[in-house]
């Protein structure tokens, strides 16, 4: 579908100044621009919106319609209350029981003949959502659910009973969630189909510091030369055009393949999972799913306006492309198909469920609407051990002869695997710079080994208080000794090396033994509380019949080095891969993969450095549409 779509497309390099004519094979498509919709949504501050209810207006909506906050001096005392009412309840009390409760403040005279909706999304309602409640009155097309449940409510708080008098009925409300596309099926990831195309998103034009790098625009660079004759859809700030396609002449692209470039003109971040997952409608047809919009941050979502809106150029791409009311980040969804179990099952993080909860659902609508709007037969909720799941597992799907009957293997971290191998990659890299020397390195490493932890701890502390400047801080030539090449942060490499360090610490010293300060202990602790979490994520997993692989892979955010954050082929897996000192461990990590998929799956390492520096690499960098 998209490479035909591609031949409608006009290539613009008469359009270009000479010096940033468009490199063969790569075309960009430039989006029509309403002038007073772009200086809206450029005055959009990227933060967490005051009103709850906010929904990102897309493809045609009026700008207005979904305030991200109280206008400044235009509400009414009455509103005031009522969006604050709506700010404190909202998660608590319901959808349902909230929305009486704020009609009851505004005043139910409003809404007794006719409904403002408008009114309701001005205070932070997220009234979209009503529209799958039955409150009170028969059944009615959706389109209509929500102004018969507001109407039904203003009866009710017009005939003299308070909004506290029907609580009980209101949360008893029948809840029937209907999907955005219907037919829609969400992709599963356990390597069940080939790649169709890849959709990025290209943060930075240049290479952090060289090719190998692994930052935004050398794992674009990669992927095209792995995946030859795939297609690809890269987003990128209008600012960016020209400085990428001079890095992108040099790219080897096959005469099979297409690269669309979609110029924005609002800054656009690497992580292009998370604004829209991919699926297909009831005639197999690719269909990316966005979110209310797009977001950030875990403990409340922050509303990122470029991430959010450039999904409209995707869909001018040629990807159908449509909005579900719900809120999500992709990278904490995973679909798994499960064929023993004749199944589609989807994993979810346990934040996606918050959300939406935030929303004015129950924890069981939430399940219930996510199940539908994803195509899936049911959900599993798994604890937030990372930012996101996908930092936490990979699966692979009908490997019928490693997994039995079960056909779904789940690939989850192994910290302390990693972190052997960590620590001995940095005695090696102290004693090649002469920062340890050589008959030291050899019993730290010996003690390592047989797990005499004291000595070896005296060791490297020894080392490291010779080389600090003060507590935590070190000369940029010592973080030196721990690059490998240009392309290798050795400051990154050393912030690993202390990493394994602390939780190392944390594992050998009992709880009682900490003779550090209360933030310290604090910190220690926290490792082994999320030692704990893993095991709960594994015992789900483990419920469910599957296989469970152990990969020594570190999950830290921006300090971790982690092999699961990659992509499932049929025949291949793209794993991402570190580099640098720690190549020992990519080869371990590789060897652990490969030892599970057997020879009918290739292990493809794809260096991610310093995406994983910023929390992120393969699997939270791409989308994968489904081919058609």
């Amino acid at each position: 579908m998209i490479r035909g779509l591609l031949r409608c497309l006009v290539s613009l390099p008469a359009m270009m100044p000479a010096s940033a004519q468009t490199p063969s094979r790569i075309e960009v498509l430039r989006a029509p621009r309403v002038d007073s919709v772009q200086m809206w949504r450029a005055a959009l501050a990227e933060g967490r919106p005051e009103l709850r209810g906010f929904r990102a207006p897309l493809f045609g909506q009026a700008t207005a319609r979904w305030p991200d906050r109280m206008p400044a001096g235009a509400a009414s005392d009455a509103q005031v209350r009522a969006a604050t009412l709506v700010a404190k309840r909202l998660a608590r009390d319901g959808l349902l029981s909230t929305a009486a409760q704020a009609i009851e403040v505004l005043g139910p005279a409003q809404f007794a003949s006719s409904v403002d909706l408008d009114l309701l999304r001005a205070i932070g309602l997220p009234v979209d959502l009503l529209a799958y409640f039955e409150f009170g009155s028969s059944p009615g097309e959706l389109e209509d659910s929500a102004t018969k449940t507001v109407l039904r409510i203003a009866h009710e708080l017009a005939s003299g009973r308070s909004a506290s008098d029907f609580a009980t009925e209101l949360r008893s409300a029948s809840f029937t969630f209907a999907a955005t596309r219907q037919g829609f099926r969400v992709s599963t990831e356990g390597g069940e189909q080939s790649i169709g195309t890849l959709r990025l998103q290209i943060a930075n034009p240049a290479y952090w510091s060289g090719a190998g790098d692994g930052g935004s625009l050398d794992l674009a660079r990669q992927l095209v030369s792995e995946l030859d004759g795939t297609s690809f859809i890269a987003s990128i700030e209008e600012k960016h055009l020209d400085a990428f396609l001079d890095a992108a002449r040099a790219w080897p692209l096959a005469d099979a393949a297409r690269f669309i470039v979609l110029p924005e003109p609002l800054p656009v971040a690497q992580w292009a999972q998370d604004n829209g997952k991919a699926g297909v409608d009831a005639a197999g047809k690719p269909v990316v799913l966005a979110p209310r919009f797009a977001s950030r941050g875990e403990e409340a979502p922050v509303f990122v306006p470029g991430e959010t809106f450039l999904i409209e150029s995707v869909a001018r791409a040629g990807l159908d492309v449509v909005q579900s009311p719900l809120l999500f980040q992709a990278g904490n969804l995973l679909a798994v198909s499960d064929s023993s179990r004749k199944e589609r099952i989807l994993l979810v993080g346990e934040a996606e469920v918050h959300r939406n909860i935030a929303l004015g659902l129950t924890r069981e609508q939430v399940l219930d609407a996510l199940r539908i709007e994803f195509g899936v037969d049911r959900c599993v909720v798994l604890p937030a051990v990372s930012f996101h799941i996908d930092y936490e597992l990979t699966v692979r799907s009908n490997l019928a002869d490693l997994a039995g009957s079960a056909g779904v293997v789940a690939f989850v971290n192994e910290s302390a695997a990693a972190v052997r191998i960590i620590l001995d990659c940095g005695i090696d890299a102290l004693a090649r710079h002469g920062k340890l020397e050589t008959q030291r390195a050899q019993q730290a490493r010996a003690d390592l080994a047989a797990g005499r932890i004291d000595p070896f701890m005296e060791t490297i502390a020894a080392c490291l208080g010779a080389q600090s400047q003060s507590f935590g801080h070190f000369p940029e030539e010592f973080a030196a000794a721990f690059s490998a090449g240009p392309a290798d942060s050795g400051v990154g490499s050393l912030q690993r090396f202390l990493l394994a360090l602390d939780i190392l610490t944390a594992h050998v010293v009992g709880p009682g033994e900490l003779p550090f300060d209360a933030h310290t202990t604090a910190y220690l602790r926290s490792f082994l509380r999320r030692d704990a979490d893993r095991m709960e994520l594994v015992r789900a997993l483990e419920q469910l019949g599957w296989k469970i692989v152990p990969i020594p892979s570190l999950s830290e955010g921006s300090r971790g080095i982690n092999y699961l954050n990659g992509v499932q082929d049929r025949d291949r897996y793209l794993m991402p891969a570190y580099g640098g000192i720690f190549t020992p461990l990519d080869q371990a990590a590789q060897a652990a993969f490969e030892a599970a998929l057997g020879p009918g799956v290739r292990v493809v390492p794809i260096l991610c450095g310093e995406s994983q520096r910023r929390s992120g690499a393969i699997h939270c960098s791409v989308s994968v549409i489904p081919p058609f």
